[in-house]
């Protein structure tokens, strides 16, 4: 059921791209702008797209648990540790167009992980409410570079075959923008994996949702959330015994800090992987177990 919804509204989102007149709605009225101020919120992607002829650095930086096992004192409260990093670089090749690729560390299942991405900006929100949101179209493709295992053959980095180490996802962004302290956004997605280990869903479903909260015009409050649809991971969780691995959604907050060319997260969240194909179906971390991390997001704007 949950599923079944999930594809119907992703379905409407696509219709609505291909029914619409977006540029005849929007050429009357003022765009609104900076719905938010970075195409990324904490875990999730935005509607922004980069600017035309402008290319986006950014650093994305996961530590390990504050509290648990890995957290603590002996661990400098997961200072210690990294869990995963990336590097990526986006450019706009229209205002509405971003091509980019990274290249993150990955910390579950397939790892070392090159990226790329592609993102499309179809609805713009304006002024006048004759388009009352912005809409963006965000898909991406991850290929794991690490070793194969050759122990055990059914693990997802057994790598048996080339297709094996590629991983896609596709989500539509929702946003409006209230005034100029609130912005909010859904996020249906679907991801799909090549090989999985023996149970779990090749195709997965999440439907995420992500908000800013402006404090002045240099701060702001970020959030993410991430609920997938897995009958395995369900079952996992039901069966798990108190030693053993269990799933959990990926929930994200923290600061944003506007500076002259960068802006600058700093956040916590419970997934220790950086990109979709990691922290959507690989989240084994429980905030109430303190098993959340510090990290921070870097975005250096360079136009040309």
């Amino acid at each position: 059921m949950f599923k079944t919804g999930v594809f119907t509204f992703a379905l409407h989102c696509a219709l609505l791209l291909l029914f619409c007149n977006p540029a005849k709605a929007q050429e009357e009225s003022t765009k609104v702008a900076n719905t938010f101020y970075s195409t990324r919120l904490i875990n999730a992607q935005t509607v922004e797209t980069v600017p035309a002829k402008a290319l986006d650095i950014r650093i994305t930086h996961r530590f390990n648990d504050v509290g648990g096992e890995r957290g603590g004192v002996k661990n400098l409260f997961g200072l210690d540790n990294i869990t995963d990093i990336r590097l990526g670089f986006e450019y706009g090749v229209t205002n509405n167009i971003t091509l980019g690729i990274g290249r993150s560390k990955g910390a579950f299942g397939p790892r070392n992980l090159v990226d790329g991405l592609v993102k499309y900006r179809f609805l713009h929100q304006t002024s006048d409410n004759g388009m009352p949101i912005s809409a963006t179209l965000f898909a991406n493709a991850a290929f794991s570079t690490m070793k194969a295992e050759k122990v055990n053959l059914e693990s997802e980095t057994s790598f048996r075959k080339f297709a094996h180490r590629l991983s896609y996802n596709v989500q539509v962004l929702v946003a409006r923008k209230f005034g100029d302290h609130f912005s909010i956004q859904i996020i249906p997605g679907m991801l799909y994996r090549n090989f999985v280990r023996l149970g779990d869903e090749n195709l997965l479903f999440s439907l995420g949702a992500g908000a800013r909260v402006a404090i002045n015009q240099r701060y702001a409050i970020i959030l993410d959330y991430f609920q997938y649809f897995s009958n395995y991971r369900r079952d996992i969780n039901k069966d798990a015994g108190p030693n053993d691995i269990k799933y959990y959604p990926p929930l994200g907050i923290g600061l944003e800090i506007k500076t002259a060319g960068h802006v600058f997260h700093l956040n916590f969240s419970n997934s220790p992987g950086v990109i979709e194909n990691q922290f959507i179906p690989y989240t084994t971390r429980n905030w109430l177990d303190g098993e959340f991390r510090l990290g921070f997001n870097i975005s250096r704007l360079v136009k040309f």
